[in-house]
């Protein structure tokens, strides 16, 4: 029996340090995604409790952190006007537990806006200096390497990724249970 080799190559374009993280970012995406299947508009805003989590504003979550951290914090570049809105950035409080109700889209609006940040990350990423360089921003109580910046992103996105799992299963459990 023929067995399945896993690795995840350097991407290419990129130097060998940037290529294994964006592999590995690429790799981590595909891996929710496929586990998460296919949602309903309905799995997308369901809550476990008023003001939880949701898979959709779990993804927009996401989506407007790499953009942050890409584009705001490692280059100091100021995003798309209006980016912020349609990710509900203002809106989502992670740290105060408050999770607004995301639009009841189908999970492919949710993708295509996430592919549309990837690619600009991807294309950011080629603009990074070395690796080692140190990020200090005005006003932040650290600083930080870029490629500590782009590892943050790869596991956070894998942290919420997981959670948008759960929930599909969690939602799928609530349906078969009483």
């Amino acid at each position: 029996m023929e067995k399945h080799l896993y690795d995840v190559a350097p991407a290419n374009g990129y130097p060998l340090e940037y290529g294994v993280l964006v592999a590995s970012l690429q790799d981590g995406t595909r891996e929710w995604r496929s586990e998460l299947g296919e949602v309903s508009e309905e799995e997308i805003v369901w809550q476990p409790f008023e003001r939880g989590h949701s898979i959709g504003a779990l993804i927009l979550h996401m989506i407007d952190v790499e953009a942050f951290w890409i584009e705001t914090a490692a280059l100091g570049r100021e995003r798309p006007a209006g980016e912020a809105e349609e990710l509900l950035s203002d809106q989502i409080n992670q740290y105060g537990f408050d999770w607004v109700v995301p639009p009841k889209r189908p999970l492919s609006y949710y993708l295509a806006l996430q592919d549309k940040v990837r690619a600009r990350t991807l294309e950011s990423i080629k603009d990074f200096p070395d690796p080692s360089t140190v990020i200090t921003r005005d006003g932040w109580s650290a600083s930080m390497t870029l490629r500590w910046i782009l590892n943050h992103v790869i596991n956070h996105e894998a942290y919420h990724g997981g959670q948008a799992v759960m929930l599909k299963a969690m939602y799928d459990k609530s349906r078969t249970i009483g």
